[in-house]
């Protein structure tokens, strides 16, 4: 009998074969999307992540400090000289108008007529921004076009995202990122001294190329005409996320500032590769959550909050377990991947880890606030906790050394995910968000990582430990992760 006969004699049978080749299309596809994103992330820290693989082999430490202290600039920068109005692009876009091209134009408008004005205001002060900020003024010269290079790539990247066109986004992302790193390579090797210059160079250069790459691949999205509906817009979404994304930026890359004000260049450096390490986890959480951003919205529009749920313990588990890998066995990898003079440092990639797997919380539920257009509630916990860290910095740095950012960095965190949810319970009270749970891992992993730096033992027992613990946390968070497969949603892509 052919296989046409037996499906014709039990269509049922045929029904259910097709059925699970839908299913398995499905999960290939969501698979697909998913490491798509994750190359995204990945490219878009190939600068900060080569710093500690290729660039720290190359230059001095104190180089290496000078290069971090500056890329903290750059997130300031970007958001001050733009007004954050770039950030509206991804709101509206998922709006039920039909105006996005004018809408889009209006925005380019108004934040090329914004970063002129800066760009005026900075080069001709270049002395007092010089001294303000303890870098030369090339290098703050420089920067000028690495910032419009980070404008670009967030329009590009969010506009794909809602397109969905992971592909897409990961050749533009990744094609910017492996420029910018195969240029510095090259000039690495031809300066002598300031090799810093080296990425600086090539950043800027690639930067240009990027902007006016992705103008032209938008061109036909563009119409450029201001309209004050659509000013007014941007303003009201933009404007009250200034403090809340300053704040994110100093939450990240103001332990620098202040390491570098109190110890100098050598510590900045040293605790800049540790806290690039420790962080690498946010990259693949970030992926994720550009993945589920069109089912979230989708889910949230239909009330279909469990899913909402789901979706996040899952994204959640996913970062626990690259946390658990970090906290065990971050300091033996990178002890073999990076330059020995870097070695009294990584002791704190573990405290770094955890203090990335409480911003996750606060990453989850921060798009509740986000998504109610209550985004003014977001500068407020951003406020709150920046004040706090940088406080507990200026008390605990000079009594402590700058290892102790690392342990200011996991109090923020966890701070500003407890009041985001506060928050998301209290005022948007869409559906109640409870993260007991969550609270219970990261208190373990902080328990794990005290064990094994204070508890005596063999090593060889304590790598079998190691082992036999991780083996248990995957086991423990299979489902939830494999459950990041299932979902149709994240399929869908052009």
């Amino acid at each position: 009998m052919s296989a046409e006969q037996s499906h014709g004699a039990n269509p049922a049978a045929a029904s259910a074969t097709e059925d699970k080749k839908v299913v398995v299309r499905h999960r290939f596809r969501a698979l697909q999307h998913i490491i798509n994103h994750i190359g995204v992330a990945v490219a878009s820290k190939l600068v900060p992540v080569a710093s500690i693989f290729i660039y720290s082999h190359y230059m001095s430490v104190y180089d290496y400090g000078i290069l971090n202290l500056s890329a903290s600039y750059l997130w300031i920068l970007g958001i001050v000289m733009t007004l954050n109005l770039h950030t509206a692009v991804g709101r509206y876009i998922y709006t039920e108008s039909k105006d996005f091209d004018q809408f889009f134009g209006s925005t380019l408008l108004l934040i090329g007529g914004i970063f002129s004005v800066f760009v005026i205001i900075i080069l001709t002060n270049l002395a007092r921004f010089e001294e303000l900020m303890s870098l030369h003024r090339n290098i703050i010269f420089l920067m000028l076009f690495i910032v419009l290079g980070s404008i670009a790539e967030s329009i590009f990247s969010q506009i794909a995202i809602y397109l969905q066109s992971s592909r897409a986004l990961l050749i533009g992302v990744a094609a910017k990122a492996i420029g910018t790193l195969l240029l510095s390579i090259v000039l690495l090797f031809y300066m002598e001294k300031d090799k810093y210059f080296a990425v600086l160079y090539a950043d800027a250069a690639i930067s240009l190329v990027f902007l006016i790459a992705v103008m032209y691949s938008l061109r036909e999205r563009i119409r450029l005409v201001i309209s004050m509906s659509h000013v007014k817009y941007m303003m009201h979404y933009s404007l009250p996320l200034i403090p809340y994304m300053l704040c994110l930026t100093l939450l990240s890359q103001f332990d620098r500032v202040m390491i570098d004000r109190y110890f100098g260049k050598q510590e900045t450096g040293l605790y800049s590769l540790v806290y690039n390490v420790g962080i690498l986890m946010l990259m693949i959480v970030t992926a994720l959550l550009n993945v589920f951003n069109t089912a979230f919205f989708d889910g949230i529009n239909k009330k279909d909050y469990a899913r909402v749920i789901r979706d996040s313990d899952s994204i959640f588990a996913l970062g626990l377990l690259t946390t658990a890998v970090l906290v065990l066995f971050g300091e033996n990898i990178f002890a073999l991947l990076v330059p020995e003079k870097y070695a009294p440092a990584l002791n704190i990639i573990p405290v770094v880890a955890i203090g990335g797997l409480c911003f996750v919380i606060f990453q989850l539920w921060a798009r509740l606030i986000a998504y109610v257009n209550k985004t003014y509630f977001l500068s407020f916990v951003a406020i709150f906790a920046t004040a706090l860290k940088i406080g507990l910095n200026a008390l605990l740095l000079p009594l402590f050394g700058y290892k102790v950012a690392a342990i200011t960095t996991v109090i923020a965190y966890l701070t500003m995910s407890l009041l985001c949810v506060w928050v998301v319970n209290s005022v948007v009270n869409l559906f109640p968000v409870k993260i007991a749970d969550k609270l219970l891992y990261i208190l373990s992993f902080s328990l794990i990582a005290l064990f094994f730096t204070y508890v005596p033992m063999p090593l060889v027992f304590q790598n079998v430990l190691k082992v036999v613990l991780i083996i248990f946390i995957a086991v423990h968070l299979k489902d939830k992760i494999l459950g990041l497969l299932s979902l149709r949603d994240v399929a869908r892509h052009n």
